[in-house]
């Protein structure tokens, strides 16, 4: 039976193989094994070769590799003679030896696994294994990988009465011991071609990995260094190999299966089975969610993963409990990245259209009409805050900092001193029109010791700057799901002191942005909109949660954008491209650079060449300088800067 409450109803055990698929990043410990047991017989033999056969019982491979005729040449130049059933009962011997030392070594969870482990346990679905080690091997396998948080509820190992795969008799198995019937409900999740044949056999859903483990082959720090280019070969070609063993589906890794779940347990309810869903799902498998033409180097909208985008490939019914409880997790997990103290003094109200949206409605609802808004604007973003609350009917006051500088707080301090009229304070966190980061927690603090309510527009900073409610005292935070938390366009929220909101009943000057009559439709409805909920955005923005934390949160997430904004630098530097702000100023988000000296040079012939190359930039935004915009936040990594430093090094050489 599924939990209560289970996304699942149809599925109803996952069965996964060991090395490459939940532990050894890149299936490197059978490949070492078998290298050095050929090696001990004198053989040599690569490791694509060894790999060619991975997935096979331990003595199958070994004899498939004995049956490679330059494998053959070799031995009978050693032996003189064609290796034997004895010769193969040796070196698989060695084979099994090497392996209860190295594969017990190799037992680190393969990112993603622990996750999936928790998300399917707590659904009520059941884990299994099958796998080609022997049973001597999997007893220490077993052993390590509990130590390292992940085990499966039975662990099925090939023996003379039970032959391995492809066979499906190791699955059969697995399933009498789970308890689970029929065969369509239980998904194999491996990263061989014999992975899927033995679920195509057993009559299961075939699930292949691409990149995790034996296709690509790569330990987990070399896979993380790939060129873009290159890991998108591999994916190709891995994937064309898992489809042509049966792969109904293909995923990168662990942590891109949920949504692969998630859709076979769709095709489930809708009555089609694996047998059913042959050649158009595997097509589907490269067209439902296709790769990007090119990396969004902008502050949103930006390059998302395939785990987000896979997540929209599914309707949901706004009214059901099902869809309203997502909601209201979502509502809560986005509070509880301003820090344990959140919970209880703040709450988080999505509001359908973009980040604008939501500034407007937090505006428009949450100062009243005898209120006061100053605005310190240091770019396009402070100067559309004030724009809004202008043709709102708000007064509103905007002290204009420049582009190139930040708002002061002792400046803020002495505005509130001399104007006690000022009841709300705006301001932007960074402001991408030049990518300054700006003194937050000072001016929050400022505001506050005044008396002042300060909402921060926390667009392109909230799930990539560490902050919380204590280090940045804001009454009010604005942001959207298409920025730092590396969601898609869609929707914004405003999470905000829940006396705020409860004093605002009434006051919106908008029937569809008031945001007191929203909140109160999420408390009193249990996770329902007032109007059409934007739900593929929503279940996008839950998988992009899920990766945040994944990733290690968003200190680990702020590393990498730095990290990111680093690289960048170095490489443009090298290029010949100046940054427009000083060190101290620039934020982790975005980066404006100044046109080079080059004669000629034209910002839209360096677009267009970098676009046809894989990477778009920004435009300008600025009036007291020539530049463009490169950003550093996404699913982007500081490989991608690299390569994106050869692009704009070819682009440059060509003119």
């Amino acid at each position: 039976m599924t939990a209560r409450g289970s996304r699942f109803s149809k599925l109803r055990a996952v069965v996964l193989d060991w090395a490459g698929t939940a532990v050894d990043f890149g299936s490197i410990a059978p490949t070492e094994a078998f290298m050095r047991a050929f090696g001990g017989f004198g053989i040599r033999v690569g490791a694509q070769e060894v790999r060619s056969f991975m997935g096979l019982t331990k003595r199958d491979h070994a004899s498939a590799l004995l049956g490679l005729e330059p494998l053959r040449v070799q031995w009978r130049t050693l032996y003189d003679r064609d290796p034997a059933e004895a010769d193969i009962d040796e070196v698989y011997a060695l084979v099994e030896s090497l392996l209860r030392v190295v594969a017990a070594e190799r037992c680190d969870p393969i990112p993603g696994l622990l996750e999936m482990a928790e998300a399917l346990r707590r659904d009520g679905i059941r884990i299994g294994s099958t796998t080609g080690y022997s049973r001597e091997v999997m007893a220490s396998v077993v052993e390590a990988s509990a130590r390292a948080g992940y085990s499966a509820d039975c662990v099925v190992t090939p023996r003379p009465d039970l032959p391995g795969r492809p066979a499906p008799w190791m699955l059969y198995e697995c399933a009498r011991l789970l308890g689970v019937y029929p065969m369509d409900a239980i998904v194999k999740i491996g990263d061989t071609a014999a992975d899927m044949e033995e679920a195509r056999n057993a009559g299961a859903w075939a699930v292949g990995l691409a990149m995790s483990g034996n296709e690509c082959g790569l330990d987990l720090e070399k896979y993380r260094a790939l060129d873009p280019a290159r890991a998108e070969e591999i994916r190709r070609a891995a994937a064309a190999k898992l489809t042509a063993a049966g792969a109904h589906f293909v995923a990168d890794g662990p942590w891109d299966c949920m949504p692969v779940l998630e859709r076979i347990e769709d095709l489930l309810r809708s009555g089609a089975g694996p047998a059913a869903v042959g050649a158009r799902s595997e097509a589907e498998l490269s067209s439902a969610v296709p790769d990007n033409p090119y990396l969004l180097l902008t502050p949103g909208p930006l390059s998302t993963s395939k785990g987000v985008r896979a997540a929209m490939l599914r309707d949901w019914c706004t009214w059901d409990r099902e869809y309203n409880d997502i909601v209201q997790s979502l509502r809560s997990r986005l509070v509880a990245l301003l820090g344990p103290k959140a919970s209880s003094v703040y709450s988080a109200v999505p509001m359908q259209g973009s980040g604008t949206f939501a500034i407007e409605a937090a505006l428009t609802s949450l100062v009243p009409r005898e209120g006061k808004l100053l605005v310190l604007a240091n770019g396009a973003y402070g100067l559309r805050m004030a724009e809004a609350a202008r043709r709102c009917g708000i007064r509103v006051e905007t002290k204009d900092c420049g582009e190139l500088d930040p708002p002061d707080p002792l400046e803020l301090d002495a505005m509130l001193s001399s104007d006690p009229g000022i009841t709300h304070v705006g301001a932007v966190h960074v402001e991408t029109t030049t990518g300054i980061l700006n003194p937050a927690a000072e001016l929050a603090t400022v505001a506050r010791s005044r008396g002042a309510i300060f909402i921060l527009d926390a667009m392109s900073s909230f799930g990539g700057i560490p902050m919380d409610v204590e280090s940045v005292p804001a009454d009010v935070l604005v942001s959207s799901a298409n920025k730092c938390l590396q969601g898609v366009p869609g929707f914004g929220f405003v999470i905000a002191r829940k006396e705020l909101l409860a004093q605002s009943a009434g006051r919106a000057r908008s029937l569809s942005l008031d945001l007191y009559d929203q909140w109160k439709s999420f408390e009193e409805g249990g996770g329902k909109w007032r109007f059409t909920s934007p739900t593929h955005v929503v279940r996008a923005l839950v998988a992009a949660l899920d990766e945040l934390e994944e990733e290690g949160g968003i200190a680990a997430r702020n590393a990498r954008y730095v990290e990111n904004r680093d690289v960048l630098l170095e490489e443009f530097a090298g290029a010949g491209f100046a940054p427009l702000l000083s060190e101290a100023l620039r934020s982790p988000i975005i980066m404006s650079f100044l046109y080079p000296e080059i004669e000629d040079w034209s910002f839209e012939a360096f677009y267009d060449a970098l676009k046809a190359r894989g990477f778009v930039l920004y435009p300008g935004k600025i009036s007291k300088a020539q530049t463009f915009r490169v950003g550093t936040i996404g699913h982007v990594f500081p490989r991608d800067f690299r390569a994106l430093g050869t692009a704009v090094r070819e682009a440059l050489a060509r003119g």
